[in-house]
């Protein structure tokens, strides 16, 4: 940036002239907007320019302590682990960008003709039956969701690939030896307000827009106040004059379903921004943004067009890769005197204090090592230690997660930014006809999802793998039938089809253990009985407890048995 002047030298955001590269798809050619795209990043690329972790040296252990907690204290900002999903996304928001582009080409006579008519009045005027806005032109403009769990990172995958893979604001002055004055805004972020609405949300554009450009729309427009309306065609305005390529919402969930112009109008007025304007748009929000995509979105055919995607995201399961590989670089950033090994006792107790969430794994981890050093010694990480400073700095969502690893779904279902209200987002998502990603927990609960969309199919699939086993039809049907409606159709196919497997063994044992004689009887009663329990995974304390029941033992005896719980005396002993 040594070419620019001390004015541009002052603005926020990487500012860059515009470097035309060769397009390979016709439609991307002769576009300047596009062209002046940097170029996408190959997969072991991204990882290497998004991986980051905190600088460390050996001589840093011989620090005093105080220097070692300031150490500490920035594995937060500087830790970041970057994921094959993450790819996935960058892939899409580099692609949205360029296809958003694609019906705004500043040297075609459509680009002048809607500033001639005005963006306002091509806003106030909306779509006709064919999908043109009112200049007639056809936006090929896309919209996603990232919906999902506080901590997960939606936000900074954005922050950390838009600011690392994409200047924030293109300078055009000349493309093929004729002149191009244009500043091209590739990107803004901006957070939408808390309890406010489209009013609020245009205001903090303006901001961001003053900041980055050296404007001031804030007190130009922002600052006039009128209708919802009005402040939404002076946003869109000025979007369509800056060139926007993407604009991205953060916090959706903050929209106010009572205030003025909430909800309904805040879902419209993105509609409209990506479908007549022709700008693409992210939107980003917890679990509790899901109001908004279960009622508006599901009512509006424009808004849930092929060109809409929802990502959503929920905790990591404990056994998957993506929380083995995050915790196990997370453990090597370690500033105590005394390097502690990562366990399978350590990992397990992480998972069960954090659930998985990177965010809260990060800051217990400080906190722990934090406890460590300044209880000196030898400065060694423990399970008691872990759990210790869990009980404290993690100690208003401890009874969150301990409900949710207990299984209780009532509680946990009431808990709308920990997870969707299954009941109804499932009905939601058996009616969409738009692409859905699920990561994390819900990638296991939308397969179920699909399982009811497709329940005749299934049940089918169910009664022939019966079929297969036992040779009396009736009965076949029976359990295929009992077994998948014991799980409210949300059971795992395979898992139904060993439960078939070890009903139909059950019955052939029994049948030849009697008199043949009794032989109907027992099979006439094992006909009747249609109330088949879900089967339990063998760590699931309720089989731990169900499975010493049998053997007489208390529930205490059995979770002390499985090493679920531990004796007094051991854990006294790591009290020092």
């Amino acid at each position: 940036m040594e070419n620019w002047s001390e004015d541009l030298k002052d603005l926020k955001g990487i500012h860059c002239k515009a470097e035309y590269k060769e397009q390979i798809i016709e439609e991307h050619k002769g576009n300047p907007f596009i062209e002046a795209i940097p170029r996408k990043v190959k997969v072991e690329d991204f990882f290497e320019r998004l991986y980051s972790v905190p600088s460390f040296k050996d001589e840093y252990l011989d620090l005093d302590a105080e220097e070692r907690l300031t150490l500490v204290q920035q594995i937060k900002p500087s830790f970041w682990l970057p994921f094959p999903s993450h790819y996935d996304k960058y892939r899409a928001l580099y692609n949205m960008i360029k296809i958003g582009y694609q019906s705004r080409n500043p040297l075609l006579p459509m680009y002048n003709r809607q500033f001639a008519i005005g963006w306002d009045k091509i806003f106030e005027k909306g779509l006709d039956k064919n999908g043109a806005n009112f200049a007639g032109n056809i936006q090929t403009a896309q919209s996603l969701a990232e919906i999902g769990l506080s901590g997960m990172g939606k936000s900074k995958i954005y922050e950390r690939i838009l600011k690392s893979l994409f200047p924030q604001v293109i300078h055009h002055t000349e493309y093929k030896n004729k002149q191009l004055i244009m500043k091209q805004v590739l990107w803004l972020h901006i957070e939408c307000p808390s309890g406010k609405s489209v009013g609020a949300l245009t205001r903090n554009f303006y901001a961001k827009v003053d900041e980055l450009l050296g404007t001031n729309y804030y007190e130009k427009i922002g600052e006039k106040g009128g209708t919802i309306d009005n402040l939404a065609k002076r946003m869109v305005k000025v979007a369509a004059l800056i060139n926007l390529g993407v604009l991205v919402i953060d916090e959706i969930q903050n929209v106010h379903k009572a205030h003025s112009g909430g909800d309904e109008r805040m879902i419209n007025f993105i509609t409209e921004l990506v479908n007549t304007i022709g700008i693409p748009v992210i939107i980003i929000g917890t679990f509790k943004a899901m109001y908004l995509f279960e009622k508006s979105l599901a009512n509006s055919r424009r808004a849930v067009s092929d060109m809409y995607v929802e990502n959503v995201t929920s905790f990591f399961l404990q056994e998957s890769w993506e929380w083995k590989e995050f915790i196990e670089n997370l453990w090597d950033q370690q500033y105590t005197k005394t390097y502690t090994p990562l366990t399978a006792d350590i990992k397990h107790t992480m998972y069960h204090q954090t659930l998985g969430i990177p965010d809260v794994a990060v800051k217990l981890f400080i906190h722990v090592q934090a406890k460590a050093i300044l209880n000196g010694t030898d400065e060694k990480i423990t399970v008691s230690l872990i759990n210790e400073v869990a009980s404290k700095s993690l100690r208003i969502l401890q009874p969150v997660f301990n409900k949710i690893l207990r299984g209780n779904t009532s509680e946990v279902d009431k808990l709308d930014d920990i997870q969707p209200d299954w009941k109804s987002f499932n009905e939601y998502i058996k009616e969409a006809s738009h692409r859905m990603n699920f990561y994390g927990k819900t990638a296991i609960d939308h397969s179920r999802a699909i399982q009811q969309r497709n329940k005749e199919n299934l049940l089918e699939e169910l009664i022939m793998f019966a079929s297969n086993l036992i040779s009396e039809p009736d009965l076949a049907k029976s359990i295929a039938k009992s077994v998948y409606e014991a799980s409210n159709g949300m059971g795992v196919k395979e898992t139904m089809c060993a439960q078939i497997a070890k009903t139909a063994i059950a019955i052939k044992e029994s049948a030849q253990a009697v008199k043949s004689d009794e032989k109907d009887s027992i099979i006439f009663k094992t006909k009747k009985s249609t109330k088949i329990a879900p089967m339990l995974e063998e760590g699931d304390i309720r089989f731990v407890v169900k499975q010493g029941q049998a053997r007489k033992f208390t529930a205490e005896e059995s979770l002390y048995e499985a090493g679920i719980v531990k004796d007094c005396k051991e854990l006294l002993s790591h009290i020092h």
